[in-house]
Formats: C-alpha cells, sequence, structure tokens
C-alpha cells in the first residue's frame, strides 16, 4: 500500500475564516488603543495597568490568529498524514471524506486508495471555508494531480450515499460547525448508515470530541475511542475512532 503523502504546496483553504480574521482584527484594534492609551496615561500610575491589559489583550489575539493560520497552511496537511496513515488502509476500501471542503483528506484518501473508490460530500458552505465550493475542490484536486474522486453536494445529516456502501469514513473539523448536539446525533446516524458493518470512522474535532465518542456509542459503534490531545493544531483536536458492529 502507498502511505499517504498529501502535497503541501497547494492552497486547501483556510479553516473557520471569520474567526480568524476576527482574531486578527480584534489583535491590531486593541494594538492601537494600547499605543493611544500609553500615550494618554502614566504609565508609572495605576492607570497603567490598563494599558499592560490591553498589551496582552492584543498579543494574545494575534497569537491565536497566526495559529489558525499556520494550521490552514501546514500543519493540517501533516495531521491529515498522521490520521490516514493510522488507518493502515488496504488500498482498495470505499472511502467517504465528511465535509470535505477544498479536499485535503479526499486527495489523500485518492493517494491511498489507488484500487479503492473515494467520496466527498459537502454543502460548500462559504462561511466556513475560503475559498470554498466544489469548482474550487475540482481544480486543487485536479492541481495536486488527484483523480478520480466523487465530489457530492449535501449535507452530512442527510448523506447523499447509499446504505452499507463504505468501508470508511473520515473527517476533520467538521462535526463542532453543526449547530447542536441533536445535529450532531443525526451526523452519526448517518454514518452509522452508510458504513458496512465493520466499517470504520475517524473523526479529527477540536471542540465537541468526548460528545462524538458517546454519540458513537449511543448509535451501536464498537471499539470507540477519543485519542490524546494533537498539540500541533489549533484549535487543539482530538481524533475520535470506532467501528460500525
Amino acid at each position: 500500500m502507498s502511505e499517504p503523502r498529501i502535497d503541501p504546496n497547494f492552497p486547501y483553504g483556510l479553516d473557520r475564516p471569520g474567526l480568524a480574521r476576527r482574531l486578527a482584527g480584534f489583535g491590531m484594534l486593541a494594538g492601537v488603543v494600547t499605543l493611544v492609551a500609553a500615550v494618554a496615561l502614566d504609565i508609572a500610575s495605576s492607570e497603567g495597568l490598563v494599558v499592560v491589559a490591553l498589551l496582552l489583550v492584543c498579543v494574545g489575539s494575534l497569537i491565536l490568529s497566526a495559529l489558525m493560520f499556520r494550521t490552514s497552511r501546514s500543519t493540517k496537511i501533516q495531521a491529515s498524514d498522521r490520521l490516514l496513515l493510522g488507518l493502515d488502509l488496504q488500498g482498495d476500501e470505499t472511502a467517504l471524506d465528511l465535509g470535505c471542503g477544498n479536499g485535503l483528506l479526499a486527495a489523500g484518501l485518492s493517494v491511498a486508495l489507488p484500487r479503492g473508490r473515494v467520496i466527498g460530500v459537502d454543502a460548500w458552505v462559504v462561511k466556513q471555508l475560503q475559498p470554498t465550493g466544489k469548482d474550487v475542490a475540482k481544480a486543487t484536486l485536479r492541481s495536486a494531480g488527484v483523480k478520480g474522486v466523487q465530489l457530492r453536494t449535501g449535507s452530512i445529516r442527510e448523506l447523499p450515499v447509499s446504505d452499507g456502501s463504505v468501508d470508511v469514513a473520515v473527517s476533520r473539523d467538521v462535526l463542532a460547525l453543526l449547530p447542536d448536539r441533536a445535529a450532531r446525533q443525526e451526523a452519526v446516524a448517518e454514518l452509522h448508515r452508510v458504513l458496512r458493518p465493520g466499517g470504520r470512522v475517524a473523526l479529527l474535532e477540536p471542540f465537541v470530541s468526548d460528545e462524538v465518542r458517546d454519540l458513537l456509542r449511543d448509535a451501536g459503534f464498537e471499539d470507540v475511542a477519543r485519542s490524546r490531545r494533537w498539540w500541533r493544531l489549533f484549535p487543539v483536536p482530538r481524533l475520535v475512532t470506532g467501528r460500525r458492529g
């Protein structure tokens, strides 16, 4: 089996673009306010604490924003390779990339499954990933030399995939984007429906990994586990895995 190797030179989109840009903007605004306050206040006085607090907010916001941009540009590619290598794929499976966005995991799956089939499903919501859209995903995959990925438009709560037709399903930072637990429960139920008996899931989630683990167990998945935190990514996720009974 070929090891997954995702080309790092192609743009796979900015994750959570609204949050990343708001943090950057807030940090710069806090920096301007800090400079104004430093001029207006006597640093030696008690009001100087205000300046220090504003400076900390400025630095903190800019650091968080920088971490998000770094994850989007480089470390998420390394993490995706790590996720796929951990699946120990045989090369002929049918795989589903849940919320495939611009095709990062789909690209890796295509490399790892030379005799298999890869399906990518996404609703192509612009506010969650930029640039996005099925045409953008097609162009990105084509530029990366990836062929044969089937891109389908649809909700992860109503997957356009046949019952029991998938061997493995993967996602990264997708279930956390759903509005609440009930929506995530619907998505997990859909995963159970489309997976064959013995089929596996590997879901990398930054905020709701404990909830996803419990939902998988409630849905009848077996061997459900949650990893330690993957510190190279931001927001910092855990990998939740399980097997359909």
